[in-house]
């Protein structure tokens, strides 16, 4: 569970970008987080990784086998840029840094980074230098790295900015299989899509305030 007490944050003497009095979240929807080009959004999802601290507030997270804790949860939540950061390896060598970093070695490291290749569909690209894929193959492949960490909350900073109509297809059915499988979301995203036609809850960000709402899906009769 996140709770969130008196946030702002700005930059330099500048005013805070926004105010948050009180937030309270479960940690098992699918978010979309909303707002306008310079918001804040981006602020926001860095504060609740713990890559940035907060001007004033605090921010606690719980799971049920632990006390509270204030980020960075590293394990636990994961923050990942709209321009991930790839290894200059191989693709396959991306997710194997992962798989030493969780201690598996052998056999198991092999399958698991082959069924994670299959998985993101990037079999056929295992050998291929992960900085020269495309930008949803690059995508793909950060969320695969992700997907191995076995994060509680993933924050997703704009996944689908700049990918054409079939790569935000491929990365949106990634995103929902990583939420199927017990990963919370919070993806921030300035326009609708097909994966934030998926969420179950929106933030919203406006007049220097957030809006909490959950969606009314409609059923067809």
């Amino acid at each position: 569970m996140l709770e969130v007490s008196q946030l702002a944050h700005g930059f330099g003497r500048q005013p805070a970008l926004w105010e948050i009095p009180y937030l309270q979240w479960q940690g098992h929807t699918l978010v979309h987080l909303r707002g306008d080009n310079g918001s804040g959004k981006t602020t926001l999802l860095r504060l609740l990784a713990g890559l940035e601290t907060p001007r004033q507030g605090t921010i606690r997270w719980t799971w049920a086998e632990a006390m509270p804790a204030s980020p960075p949860c590293p394990g636990r939540v994961l923050y990942l840029h709209q321009q991930p950061y790839l290894f200059d390896t191989s693709v396959a060598g991306n997710l194997r840094y992962v798989a030493r970093w969780n201690g598996w070695r052998g056999t198991t490291a092999r399958d698991r980074v082959a069924a994670m290749l299959e998985r993101c569909g990037l079999a056929a690209h295992a050998q291929q230098r992960a900085r020269s894929l495309s930008g949803g193959e690059r995508m793909r492949l950060a969320l695969a790295r992700a997907w191995l960490l076995s994060p509680r909350v993933l924050l997703l900073d704009e996944p689908t900015a700049s990918l054409d109509r079939q790569a935000i297809a491929d990365v949106s059915t990634l995103i929902s299989s990583l939420h199927e499988a017990g990963c919370a979301i919070v993806l921030s995203a300035h326009q609708s899509s097909v994966l934030t036609e998926r969420c179950d809850e929106y933030w919203c960000l406006e007049q220097r305030c957030l809006q909490v709402n959950a969606f009314k899906q409609e059923v067809a009769v």
